[in-house]
């Protein structure tokens, strides 16, 4: 069973996949129109997940040792 601090990590993900999409529609609205902001908001949602799990991804398997 999974215990708080496992729901914990959630929170950080959540918020850069939210600050990634934000952000990448942003982005693609200014360069180009809604297709194209769509597609830099996944990007952009997938690029911040990946450098969280860069930073929390270490301290997360550390504490499962």
């Amino acid at each position: 069973m999974k215990g708080t601090k496992d729901y914990l990590f959630l929170i950080p993900y959540l918020l850069a996949v939210c600050l990634g999409l934000k952000f990448g529609y942003d982005f693609g609205m200014q360069i180009s129109g809604p297709i194209m902001a769509v597609i830099t908001a996944i990007i952009g949602a997938v690029f911040c997940s990946i450098v969280v799990e860069s930073f929390l991804g270490k301290k997360r398997r550390g504490d499962s040792k």
